[in-house]
């Protein structure tokens, strides 16, 4: 029986003409291209097999192949050859034809040698759907296609899944998470016909679809948390992340999907959201090790992008052509930098080439933004009424001009620490010395009948007794003031002096990095510093209270001078004056702006009064609001220093030359070119430029030949775990051929059609009746089609590194639902950062976290570093993200059960399953199993799996009651703590049925 159904299809395909895509290029693409295909340079005798003029030229009263004569033709003479060193392929590289391929070819010359393009080149045609015999089967086109390949073949499809499989493998498919007893159950009781629709938009519209979705694009965009190479060191790309899901989520057309990231920084008037999107290529790893050459390195990045984006909108190898002309696919090593040319205008450099960056919206700068602007207007608002007054004030400062400000003062009982003292001179000043030379404090006395004090000056005068005659009491003479304060009271008042806040300071001269205004910034290790031995004359510096003081009956200020950077480090000789002049500071130039006629005052004059004005004489409520306005701009460029910086693409002003390069070596340069596409594709438009953003335009112009189908075979990958093409990553003539080439050009036309819709293209996919296959396969179709290629059956795979992990966070209840923000650090083995990737002085070890905010986040935020990646996820064949993968490896190894046994985050993901099956799901036994058992797998248990897990609560239980120590150990691994206490043993007993059920081979499925 299985014989005569195996033979059948194989009868009825001799009688059907070969197809040279399908059946002849393949062999000869595998098995001749290498010699005697596109690479001029690697061609063999001559011939050229790739191209049909190529097989039938005469090579001299021969030809490789004549159409109808397949004895006559050299290639059947060749690969028949009886000499081992005559017959084709060669010994020495490794092929060898079989029988039925020889056969395959003979065949194709008896039928007259057809010719056609490579499949993948030739843009996609809308097809009608095909007929088929079992009419009711099919619910959307899709089924067309498939039933009738299936009807081909003698075949059915299996029967429809039920309806609690079907539930739990659309909620994988669509949101990456299993549906929740709620979802199970309404589905469930919903008989309508628009059941199943009200299922998928459901779950097209709850923000986890962004979230499963981008995942897969993360792999594509070789996206991590670090910079790779030796020291792989932290990097902040989770903006782009977000933006990605951001994107899913909105249903962004897969077309302005591409070209944002492609080229959203072209566009007019970028947002920063557009040039975010270019971060997909700013993903390669960025070196920061010394000693390597820059321009090595920057060269290997703009290869990474033209790889990346091939691979990934046009499912092309173009890396073959980096140093030769492809030997497979049409596609030159010149064409290989054209494509290079539009990636290559980035202003990036090779050793630590972050910039270009971009600083990230926040919303604390966007409320620091929002109130200095308010406060701002405010004043500007109050100020334009205060005109009469400002004239006023103006002729004031005129009619003092020329008048010293400043009236020296007479310190009473000056003291200084460390055993020095401060001797009076006639002029009023104070000459220090003595003592141990340590951090020094000044502390002068002043009594003083003057009111509206605006402004204190202190003179740090020279003496000859002073080292090197200057002012300062160092070695060198020079002194560091590093601190100063002033505090002021009514005299003979018993209250404490009052500290006057300080708005401003100026001096004549400050030595680099060392600016006045530190000394009234609170840190004792920054200061005013003047040079000694360059700067002997006398150095002067003015501090501005916020609003002036002093009362009529006389105040009292004390003025406190720190020198406490360093040793030694002291002014020598020191007077103090006070002014009750507005705007007064070193020079006395405040009066001479105002003595200038508004009109023809600079721009620095204006803003210079307008303070002095505002500070000094504006009605206290303004000046109160004034001066507010130095912290919220303090608070502003705070706020803006800490926004996240996010690497993106931009070109240079004047674009960068490219050439070949020889070997592919960075430094080898050929002949110049310019930004260009393959010749075997569809040309690019003229009116689209020769940049990136062009070239997105190109890729998604609905002419293209790869970019749609490259899509939607990707889709049907994760719906199916199997694309239409299987190689996914390869559509070129080394590509497996298309499974059902008439359905993927229907979906790819269908995807151009309906706007490039992707939320669209999903939704027609899993309310196909294709897709509600039962995945239950019969020992038929295991022989016929083991790896369910026609689609007899629905889809089964292993869930992946980050559902399995999200499924038990989610069943347990831990599952922190948050979307987006900076990656997190959940359960990690202890010291494998700094075992495998430990560079002293630029590694760090993995950060101990205990919040639930990090260890309960999607996978999809957890930190991916380059060099060692998350140990739970990679023994789930998670990708390393060192480059672009867009088709995941799966694979079953004794390591993933006993993750799923021993990790921590899967045996606290037990116990608080335990305590939910213990707390919600009953008061017996049988209640609390088919909870457990529903959560995990989306269906009720039978009645021998109920026996069994029964069994283990009652074996468990009896364990645990004798063994506390063994009940510990299950219940403390962890630090999220359960809830209200339980029982220990019979949680303990309940935690060991939650592993069972983590564990089981159904719940790490969707079937």
């Amino acid at each position: 029986m299985i014989t005569s159904l195996l033979s059948a299809p194989l009868v009825a395909q001799q009688t059907t003409p070969l197809d040279f895509a399908r059946d002849v290029r393949p062999i000869l693409s595998e098995n001749c291209f290498q010699c005697h295909g596109p690479d001029d340079n690697a061609r063999k005798a001559g011939l050229r097999l790739d191209r049909r003029e190529g097989a039938l030229a005469d090579l001299g009263g021969h030809a490789a192949v004549i159409p109808g004569r397949p004895d006559k033709s050299e290639l059947i003479a060749r690969i028949t050859h009886r000499d081992p060193s005559e017959r084709m392929p060669q010994q020495k590289t490794g092929k060898q034809l079989t029988p039925e391929q020889i056969a395959t070819l003979r065949r194709w010359i008896e039928e007259g040698a057809q010719w056609s393009e490579h499949w993948a080149f030739v843009p996609p045609q809308r097809p009608a759907l095909p007929r088929v015999v079992n009419r009711s089967w099919p619910r959307n086109a899709i089924d067309h296609f498939v039933l009738a390949r299936l009807e081909q073949r003698g075949t059915r499809p299996a029967p429809e899944a039920d309806r609690s499989t079907w539930l739990r493998r659309v909620s994988f498919d669509l949101t990456g998470l299993p549906p929740s007893l709620a979802q199970i159950d309404a589905f469930l009781a919903d008989r309508t016909p628009a059941a199943f629709e009200r299922v998928v938009d459901a779950l097209l519209a709850s923000p986890r679809y962004g979230e499963h979705w981008a995942r897969s694009w993360l792999d594509i965009a070789r996206y991590a948390d670090t910079d790779g190479y030796q020291y792989d060191r932290e990097r902040t790309q989770w903006p782009w992340r977000d933006w990605v899901i951001n994107a899913y989520n909105q249903n962004m057309p897969f077309d302005q999907f591409t070209v944002e990231q492609l080229g959203g920084d072209l566009l007019p008037n970028a947002t920063v959201q557009q040039q975010a999107g270019t971060g997909f290529n700013r993903n390669h790893p960025i070196t920061i090790e010394g000693g390597v050459i820059d321009e090595e390195y920057r060269t290997e990045y703009v290869i990474d992008r033209v790889v990346t984006t091939s691979t990934a909108w046009m499912g092309m190898t173009f890396l073959c052509a980096r140093c030769h002309d492809h030997k497979y696919d049409p596609l030159s090593q010149r064409e290989f930098y054209e494509f290079f040319a539009f990636f290559n205008q980035v202003p990036e450099r090779g050793l630590q080439g972050f910039e270009p960056r971009i600083a990230m919206p926040s919303k604390e700068h966007d409320d620091a933004k929002l109130a200095l602007a308010t406060l701002e207007a405010t004043v500007a608002k109050a100020s334009a009424t205060l005109r009469p007054q400002r004239l006023a004030w103006e002729k004031s400062l005129v009619a003092k001009r020329g008048a010293d400000p400043w009236v020296v003062q007479d310190p009473a009982h000056p003291t200084a620490s460390s055993g020095a003292s401060l001797e009076a001179l006639p002029d009023k000043s104070f000459l220090a010395s003595g003592g141990d030379l340590g951090k020094e404090t000044y502390e002068l006395l002043i009594r003083t009948d003057l009111t509206n004090i605006t402004a204190i000056r202190i003179e740090c005068l020279t003496h000859k007794s002073l080292p090197h005659g200057g002012a300062g009491r160092a070695s060198n003479s020079n002194f560091v003031l590093s601190g100063f304060e002033a505090a002021a009271r009514l005299a003979g008042s018993t209250q404490a002096h009052i500290p006057l806040k300080l708005a401003s300071a100026v001096a004549d001269y400050s030595q680099r990095n060392y600016e006045i205004a530190k000394a009234i910034d609170g840190n004792p290790g920054t200061g005013w510093a003047v040079d000694g031995p360059t700067r002997k004359e006398d150095r002067v510096a003015v501090f501005t209270p916020t609003r002036p003081f002093g009362w009529e009956a006389g105040t009292e200020l004390r003025v406190r001078l720190q020198q406490h950077f360093g040793t030694g480090h002291a002014i020598g000789r020191l007077r103090v004056s006070l002014s009750t002049q507005a705007g007064v500071g070193i020079q006395a130039g405040i009066a001479d702006f105002a003595a200038t006629e508004e009109a023809a005052r600079t721009p620095t004059q204006r803003r210079s009064l307008t303070e002095a004005f505002m500070k000094q004489a504006a009605p206290p409520v303004v000046r109160d609001d004034y001066l507010r306005i130095p912290a919220l701009r303090k608070n502003v460029a705070a706020t803006n220093a800490r926004r996240v910086r996010l690497m993106v693409m931009r070109d240079l002003a004047t674009p960068r030359k490219t050439h070949v390069l020889e070997r592919g070596e960075y430094h080898r340069k050929l002949a110049e070119v310019t930004a260009g596409t393959p010749a075997a594709l569809p040309p690019m438009a003229k009116e689209l430029p020769r940049n990136r953003l062009g070239l997105a335009r190109w890729l998604v112009s609905g002419q293209h030949p790869l970019t749609a189908r490259v899509a939607v075979n990707r889709y049907w990958q994760a719906f199916f775990d199997t694309g239409i093409v299987k190689t996914a990553e390869n559509f070129g003539s080394q590509s497996e051929y298309p499974s059902h080439p008439v359905l993927l050009d229907w979906l790819a036309t269908e995807f151009v059609g309906t706007d490039w819709d992707v939320k669209r293209m999903h939704k027609l996919i899993t309310l196909s009746a294709t897709y509600r296959q039962s995945s239950k396969v019969s020992r038929r179709d295991a022989v016929r089609d083991p790896a369910n290629r026609w689609l007899a059956r629905g889809p089964s795979r292993r869930l992946d590194a980050e559902e399995i992990r999200d499924q038990a966070l989610m069943v347990s209840g831990l599952l922190i639902d948050k979307i987006g923000g900076k990656s997190v650090f959940p359960y990690h083995p202890k010291g494998l950062w700094m075992e495998i990737n430990n560079r002293p002085g630029y590694s760090r070890p993995y950060p101990h976290q205990t919040t639930p905010d990090h260890l309960y986040r999607r996978s999809l935020y957890t930190f991916w570093k380059r060099t060692v990646p998350p140990p739970t996820m990679q023994a789930f064949d998670a990708p390393e993200r060192e480059f672009c993968v867009v088709r995941r490896s799966s694979t079953n190894t004794p390591l993933q059960p006993f993750v799923l046994m021993h990790d921590p985050q899967f045996v606290e993901a037990a116990r608080h399953l335990g305590a939910r099956m213990m707390r919600e799901g009953g008061k017996n036994n049988r209640q609390r199993i088919e909870m457990g058992f529903r959560l995990v797998t989306g269906r009720r248990p039978s009645p021998s799996e109920r026996a069994i897990l029964a069994g283990t609560v009652t074996r468990r239980l009896a364990l645990y009651r004798q063994d506390s120590a063994a009940a510990a150990r299950l219940l403390d691994v962890g630090v999220s703590k359960s809830g209200k206490p339980l029982d220990r043993a019979e949680h303990a007993a309940w935690t060991a049925v939650a592993r069972l059920l983590i564990n089981l081979s159904e719940a790490v499925t969707r079937g």
